[in-house]
């Protein structure tokens, strides 16, 4: 794996890890928030196996830029995309995305179809009616003084351990600190953290009808125990995306990155090489 920086078409500094031989088909890793690219570290090595792998942090997150004069809408997130696709030569390539990634993956897919050859959707929130607990976590998370409380460490790890992880064994202090690191080493990083979500729901979601006419083949993977999102969302995606199969994966939260690495990659290889795939919902 290579750590890179490389510079968008917008000005825009990005940091993304890259893995693979150049001659394997492209695959785009996104993470959501409170993350970085550090979360795909355990899956990017059987990835690159057979993929060229390209995992960014998204704009405000982990060491990418973090510009604090735009809203980081869904049309930031989807034109952040396209920049991202243009700069590095991609015509198409398949894309797995969590939580923010996401939603961001399902904008761009739904108004860049061709770019996209297969998709993977993992723990979103697809939908402006969030749940209870998601909604007021990010309501806290936007007031400088819940922010602050936020970012300690203890509080940090305890969110993770509580709220991100249905196994909390897997939350080491060193993972934790990974995690937290890009949001207290510089003053850029402890605005941007609640500067990403400022953006409401509504603008952060495609509407229902437009989900309903993408037609991409999508597999949704669910961590069963999520507490965030819980796993009806993902139904209800299923639901909408006409061309989608869902697995749940039992014994696992939001997070479900670090809880079952080996078997999430797992799933995800088996759909994104699949001979003939044609996914009935």
């Amino acid at each position: 794996m290579e750590s890179q920086f490389i510079r968008l078409g917008t000005g825009l500094r990005l940091h993304l890890i890259i893995a693979g031989d150049d001659i394997h088909p492209p695959l785009v890793l996104l993470h959501g928030y409170p993350g970085s690219n550090y979360l795909w570290r355990n899956l990017i090595p059987r990835f690159a196996e057979v993929f060229r792998v390209y995992a960014p942090d998204l704009p405000g997150h982990g060491e990418s830029d973090k510009p604090l004069d735009i809203s980081y809408d869904l049309n930031f997130l989807v034109g952040f995309l396209a920049d991202l696709f243009d700069t590095l030569c991609l015509d198409q390539a398949n894309l797995v995305a969590h939580d923010l990634g996401a939603m961001a993956a399902l904008g761009f897919v739904s108004r860049h179809h061709e770019r996209i050859a297969r998709l993977v959707i993992m723990n979103t929130a697809p939908y402006a009616d969030w749940p209870k607990l998601l909604s007021v976590f990010i309501k806290r998370a936007r007031r400088p003084a819940f922010a602050r409380l936020f970012l300690s460490p203890w509080v940090f790890k305890w969110i993770l351990k509580s709220y991100l992880v249905h196994q909390p064994h897997v939350v080491t202090s060193e993972i934790a600190a990974f995690y937290r690191a890009p949001w207290v080493d510089t003053m850029a990083g402890r605005k941007s953290f609640s500067h990403v979500i400022a953006p409401q729901p509504e603008t952060l979601v495609e509407s229902p009808e437009n989900l309903r006419k993408i037609e991409t083949p999508t597999l949704i993977l669910w961590g069963k125990k999520d507490r965030i999102l819980p796993v009806r969302y993902g139904y209800r995606l299923h639901r909408d995306l006409p061309n989608s199969q869902l697995i749940t994966v039992p014994n696992c939260g939001h997070f479900l990155q670090e809880e079952e690495p080996e078997l999430v990659t797992t799933h995800i290889l088996s759909f994104l090489k699949a001979e003939g795939l044609k996914v009935v919902g």
